[in-house]
């Protein structure tokens, strides 16, 4: 072999090697680290609190050893019909989680098909650091997402592995996708008017963040045309999202500070950095937003959005799709409104989860 052709013959492996070495686009380079639920802890309650799905049975117990959060009670309670439930499925009510799921709908479609639903709630809003104090919604997150571990090493039997949640419960799914490592148990998530913490920044930011379009042509995995959203944080939001951060300037009015752009930024799910992770292939996923055939729109479908372009082909998720729905009742009502098809959101989503809440891992 000549000089010339070792030579090219070099370069062609270094090339190879430089391809195949490479990190997958958006990979994580380590998940957060997550806290800790004693299970010799947990303590069962005489009968569940008002709201838990009737049958429940009910237990008390608390998240422990989150890194820069404080430790946080939550009650949960599980409920099953057969002896080898079909699956598991825990459900995330929206903003601070301190109330269990409030649509006993989804759990009766979900306990009729054969699976295992979960129900939880915290004793103060998960989204602060510490004791009604917030510095980093991302930190808080932790807590939510050991819940989550927990439910799949505790709570899980058989089938698959799943969540849903609403708003700034599908925020906490979310984060625990991206941020901590989530999408190693997980195998279907059902994630309705969110993930709402996918860009803080421009939910905050003062002068206020231009419109966007949900959905965008060509955008991979919607269902639905177009329509446009603003991200900023409204109807009394931005002060939960400015307590809950930390940064009580939140869409206040005056010109927001450098200092709080960033913290908002790096606390997001979307942080403009290639630490989180939207590479789930062994997790499939389904969005479902609010459309502007309303009378009232918040910022929950343009923040879900910015998560959502995070994943632009098939091999990222075992399934993926971005729901326009149409005549939501009130802000982020999708159960109640319809399908580009004109299929009812409880229906759509209903059948999305029994469908795909399956093994995967």
């Amino acid at each position: 072999m000549s000089s010339n052709s070792r030579l090219l013959l070099a370069c062609l492996v270094l090339f190879a090697t430089a391809i195949f070495a490479a990190p997958f686009p958006n990979s994580q380079r380590a998940p957060l680290q997550l806290g800790k639920i004693n299970s010799a802890s947990i303590v069962k309650l005489d009968s569940c609190p008002l709201g838990y799905y009737p049958g429940m049975t009910c237990f008390k117990g608390r998240v422990e050893a989150c890194p820069n959060a404080a430790d946080l009670g939550f009650t949960y309670g599980y409920e099953n019909r057969g002896l080898e439930p079909a699956g598991t499925i825990v459900f995330f009510e929206g903003v601070g989680g301190t109330d269990p799921y409030s649509d006993p709908a989804y759990a009766e479609s979900y306990l009729q098909a054969g699976f295992k639903v979960v129900y939880m709630a915290w004793d103060t809003d998960w989204e602060f650091t510490g004791n009604n104090t917030g510095m980093s919604i991302k930190e808080a997150a932790c807590r939510p997402a050991t819940f989550l571990q927990y439910a799949s090493q505790n709570l899980y039997t058989k089938g698959g592995m799943c969540a849903q949640g609403a708003s700034a419960g599908a925020g906490a799914v979310g984060y625990s996708l991206a941020w901590y490592g989530a999408a190693g148990f997980l195998d279907n998530v059902e994630l309705l008017s969110g993930p709402v913490f996918s860009n803080i920044e421009e939910g905050c930011i003062v002068p206020r963040a231009s419109s966007i379009n949900v959905c965008a042509a060509h955008q991979y995995g919607c269902d639905g045309n177009s329509w446009p959203d603003g991200p900023t944080y409204v109807d009394t939001d931005q002060e939960l999202v400015g307590s809950w951060s930390g940064q009580p300037s939140c869409n206040d009015g005056q010109k927001t500070s450098a200092e709080a752009n960033s913290a908002w930024k790096n606390m997001s799910i979307v942080d403009g950095t290639d630490n989180p992770s939207f590479n789930y292939p062994q997790t499939s996923m389904a969005g479902w937003l609010c459309s502007n055939l309303n009378s009232v729109q918040n910022n929950s479908a343009a923040q879900g959005n910015y998560f959502y372009q995070q994943f632009t082909h098939n091999g990222q998720t075992a399934g993926f799709s971005v729901t326009r729905i149409n005549y939501c009742d009130g802000v982020e009502g999708v159960t109640q409104g319809t399908t580009p098809q004109g299929e009812s959101g409880l229906a759509a989503i209903s059948s999305d989860m029994v469908s795909s809440c399956v093994n995967r891992h």
